[in-house]
Order: C-alpha cells, then sequence, then structure tokens
C-alpha cells in the first residue's frame, strides 16, 4: 500500500473504529509519539488534507505508527526496546549479538569424526562432535580460519554427553582468552589430519518478524525483553529475546530458577582447573491466550547450543497470547575482582570488604580457620540498591588453595577452601558472577 492509498483510506473511517483498532494495534508497542505525531502532520500536510483530517491527524499519526512497525512501509521511528532486537541473531536453539556463522546440517568428516554443530560469533564459537578417537586427541585439536590465517582456536573446555559426543568451548590460542572473530571457512586439524569446512551466515532479526516488546511493572533498566513469534508444524514457537544495555553481560537461562540453594565447586588438579556445580533448572514458562487456555514453551528435543532461547509450544495459530516471564538470569564472563586475604592461624577474622560485581554488590564478611588445612569464608549477598536483582553464584579462584566448595543461598554464601597447612594467604580472584533479573515481563503477542 503506498502512502496516497493510506491517507485517503485513513481520511473516510469513522472515528469509532479507528480508535477501537488503535486499542488493538498498540497494545503492548512503545513509540515516540510526540515525534511520530509530529512527523506524520507534516507528511499528511503535504497533500494539503489539512481541513478534511483535522479531527483525525491523531489517530492518523498513530495508525500510520503501526503501519510502520508491522508492515515496514516506512523508515520512520521505531520503539528503542524493538530497535535494540535487530542486533540479535538466532542460530540454532540460542541466539547471539551480531553476525554469525554456523554449519547448518551435520558434516561427516571421516569414519571417526563428525560435526554435529559448529557456531561462531563475537567473542564466543562453540562445536558439538561425535568421535571415537576420544578427548587425548580431541583435546588438541585446532582451529585456523580462511580468512584470517594468523589467527588460531583451541579448546578452552568441554562437556562429554556419552556416545562418543563431546561439546567443546574454543578459544583464541594465541592470545589464551575468548577474543574471536566471527568467520565463514576454516581449516580444522585433529590427530595430524586437515578438514576445509565451510559456514553459512544465520540471518539477524531486522523488523521483518513478528517482534513483540516486554513491559515490566519494575524498574529494570538493565535488559530488554521481547519475543519473536515463530510458527513450526501449524504451532505457535516462541523466540524470547533479551538485548542487555551492558554489552558484557549475557544471557544465561530464561525463567526463574527452581532451586534457592546452588552449589559450586573449583578444585586445582595436575590436569588443570575442574570446576562443577548443581544443575540449574528454571521454572516452567507459558502463554495464555484469551479464553485462559495455557500453553507450556517446551525446549525443542534436537535443541542445539545453550543458553536455550527458541521454544516450542501446542499453542494454535492464528490466536493472540500473553507470555508472562517472571524473571531471566544473566552473568559476566570475565573476572570482576582480585585480592589477598589473609587466613588466620586461628579462629575468626572480620573482613567486610565490598565487592563490585556490577549489576550487584558483596561484601566478605568474615574468615575463619576450622582446621589446619580448611578455612570458611562467609559473604554477604545483594548489598547493593537494586532490589530486582540478586546474586546467584560466583566463581572462587585460587591458585594458593587446592579446592573450593561455595554454597549461594538468598542473601548469603558460605565457601570453604582447601589447602596445605603452610598456607597463610590466597590470592583470590572473584569471576563470572551470574544475577537473577526480576522483571515480571508481560509480552503481549498479538
Amino acid at each position: 500500500m503506498n502512502e496516497e492509498k493510506m491517507i485517503a483510506m485513513l481520511g473516510n473511517l469513522d472515528d469509532d473504529l479507528i480508535e477501537k483498532e488503535i486499542d488493538k494495534l498498540m497494545d503492548g508497542v512503545e513509540f515516540n509519539m510526540e515525534s511520530i505525531n509530529r512527523k506524520a502532520h507534516k507528511k499528511l500536510a503535504q497533500h494539503n488534507r489539512r481541513t478534511k483530517f483535522r479531527k483525525h491527524l491523531p489517530y492518523v499519526a498513530a495508525v500510520c505508527a503501526c503501519f510502520i512497525f508491522i508492515n515496514t512501509v516506512y523508515a520512520g521511528e521505531i520503539s528503542d526496546v524493538i530497535k535494540s532486537f535487530f542486533n540479535k541473531t538466532p542460530v540454532y536453539s540460542t541466539m547471539v549479538d551480531g553476525n554469525a556463522y554456523y554449519l547448518k546440517n551435520s558434516l561427516k568428516l571421516d569414519d571417526n569424526i563428525s560435526i554435529d554443530s559448529f557456531m561462531v560469533s563475537d567473542g564466543r564459537l562453540d562445536m558439538e562432535i561425535t568421535s571415537k578417537l576420544g578427548i587425548d586427541v580431541l583435546k588438541d585439536m585446532k582451529i585456523v580460519p580462511e580468512e584470517d590465517p594468523d589467527a588460531l582456536y583451541i579448546m578452552g573446555g568441554y562437556s562429554e554427553d556419552g556416545n562418543n559426543k563431546y561439546s567443546f568451548s574454543l578459544m583464541n590460542g594465541k592470545e589464551n582468552n575468548y577474543s574471536i572473530k566471527p568467520f565463514g571457512a576454516f581449516d580444522m586439524t585433529i590427530h595430524g589430519k586437515v578438514y576445509p569446512v565451510t559456514l553459512d551466515k544465520a540471518k539477524s532479526l531486522d523488523g521483518t518478524q513478528k517482534l513483540y516488546a516486554g513491559s515490566s511493572p519494575h524498574k529494570t533498566d538493565k535488559v530488554n525483553v521481547g519475543a519473536n513469534s515463530i510458527e513450526n508444524n501449524g504451532k505457535i514457537g516462541v523466540q524470547l529475546i533479551a538485548s542487555f544495555k551492558d554489552k558484557d553481560m549475557k544471557l544465561s537461562a530464561f525463567g526463574k530458577p527452581a532451586d534457592q540453594i546452588f552449589k559450586l565447586t573449583f578444585e586445582n588438579t595436575d590436569n588443570g582447573m575442574l570446576s562443577s556445580s548443581t544443575r540449574s533448572r528454571t521454572d516452567d514458562i507459558y502463554l495464555s491466550d484469551t479464553a485462559g487456555n495455557k500453553y507450556r514453551l517446551e525446549i525443542p528435543a534436537d535443541a542445539k547450543v545453550a543458553p536455550v532461547t527458541t521454544f516450542e509450544t501446542n499453542a494454535p495459530k492464528g490466536s493472540e497470547f500473553t507470555l508472562k516471564l517472571p524473571a531471566l538470569t544473566a552473568s559476566y564472563h570475565k573476572t570482576m575482582d582480585s585480592f589477598t586475604l589473609n587466613i588466620p592461624t586461628a579462629g575468626e577474622v572480620n573482613i567486610n570488604r565490598q565487592i563490585d560485581l556490577s549489576a550487584q554488590s558483596v561484601v566478605v564478611k568474615s574468615i575463619k580457620r576450622v582446621s589446619p588445612t580448611a578455612a570458611v569464608v562467609e559473604f554477604n549477598l545483594n548489598t547493593g540498591a537494586d532490589k530486582n536483582v540478586s546474586v546467584k553464584s560466583f566463581m572462587v579462584f585460587s591458585k594458593n588453595v587446592k579446592k573450593i566448595l561455595s554454597e549461594f543461598n538468598g542473601d548469603k554464601a558460605v565457601m570453604t577452601m582447601e589447602f596445605n597447612k603452610d598456607v597463610d594467604t590466597a590470592d583470590i580472584e572473584i569471576s563470572w558472577p551470574e544475577f537473577v533479573i526480576n522483571g515480571d515481563w508481560t509480552i503481549n503477542m498479538k
């Protein structure tokens, strides 16, 4: 529909009909209405229709705004929330920032190795492999991008799922960090063999999708939340979107954690640093229709790559839905603070050292020697001003300590450190904090 036809159509609409349609179209959508009204007035004035449309101009401006957003007829102003989603790129069952490349289908390299999935984006490189070679061979793999032969990516961490299936997180082998740039083709070296692989570029969100912005009753300024409605076998699917104001903050999971207590273990071994944690579970998320029927968001059976942002439902097409999202978890993948901790030879010592985790604050309350080779450190959590953000966990690392067992529970954390009996100080590094952001978002998908 061109501009002249739209204006002619609006000019013939009844006031009550316009108001009714505006209420439906604008539900859950945010616009800079002052600016849009001003631009719409100017556009209409160019057609010398001031007298005829004077009564309708506020409605006409709003209708034009809806057409701009839904049909992308005009390149006018779009909600800031929706615009923050345009840099998001769905890949497999997750979503990343900026450009991303991925392996569209499983690729068999030879009789011993198959790549089940491969995804690379800014600062992230994940791969799933099925192989009979074992981890002792696979851990020495090397990846060199075709367009940047000076770059080198090596294994940063891995997990084993059984049945010869492995999940790898790769890192920058030359800088020993996670500085990773997206690439579309690479050579992978495993056990002396070189395998060339070509990837597909993933398509970013750009406003041609059915994007919906979430609203929160809280002053949650750390993240914009929304959804993209998709169809799968005649049913409604949902891609949840989180766009963080701080670009260093990363999504961990959608949903409120099901368990209040979270345990984390760190251990220095002869084979390097090992860590483990209790399984992170979240409460179910639901869609509801106007009749009150609820449809649970399900993780697809073939989901690849975490965190999962694409969900399936049994909701039928052609209905209006409301999605309620109580909370999400997010984290920083970096070191937040480091300091030297003096371990008393006996008894308990108050410390009261504040640590800024950016999204929240914690206080190292005290340390108590409980045996010649162990001490307990207590933390007060959530001492910052934002009561809608709570600390779920963080990693504590020390090269002077053999093992650290951490338990996070509400506003308290207790960490038991095990060390050699001659240790009286520990260089502590606080990293990878994870937070629960309670937004109680409502997303109207209409």
